[in-house]
């Protein structure tokens, strides 16, 4: 990413990151209700749709999600921010191998997280183009982490 590029994403960046469990939680809440199956993999798949913004453990979840996030964020533009941003990734990814998400329900939670941060920060088409690009990235390093562990589906 250039200069440009990193700063558009740091500044749009500051909407979510504002309300981090609430933001994150409306990227779950979109996700469970437009792809209901993929509840069955978290912690809180027992708890019903619509009482989940208000479990902790639901919340604590969608908390991560933006820390994560934020803290590759923070990095970019940084030196070693490559490095540092396949650390973070790779980690994520490894975290949930046991739970054998498919590549197809991580790409349904990728279009959900655009399509929020798109609304979220009123983004215009070469803003999400730049946020996309940066999924994309991250993205990548998890299935390359996936992959390597052989657990890829």
């Amino acid at each position: 990413m250039n200069s440009d590029e990193v700063q558009m994403i740091k500044k749009t960046w500051e909407i979510p990151v504002a309300t981090p469990t609430d933001s994150g939680a409306a990227i779950l809440m979109l996700f469970f209700t437009r792809y209901p199956s993929t509840l069955d993999k978290f912690p809180f798949r027992d708890v019903p749709l619509e009482e989940l913004p208000g479990n902790a453990r639901f919340r604590a979840h969608a908390g991560r999600i933006i820390r994560v996030f934020d803290e590759s964020i923070q990095l970019l533009g940084q030196d070693g921010d490559q490095e540092k941003l396949d650390e973070i990734w790779t980690k994520v990814a490894v975290s949930h191998i046991p739970r054998a998400i498919s590549k197809e329900s991580y790409n349904q939670l990728k279009e959900v997280i655009l399509e929020v941060l798109t609304a979220a920060c009123s983004l215009n088409e070469s803003q999400a183009a730049t946020w996309a690009k940066l999924v994309d990235h991250v993205y990548g390093i998890m299935f390359k982490a996936i992959d390597e562990d052989g657990n890829a589906k």
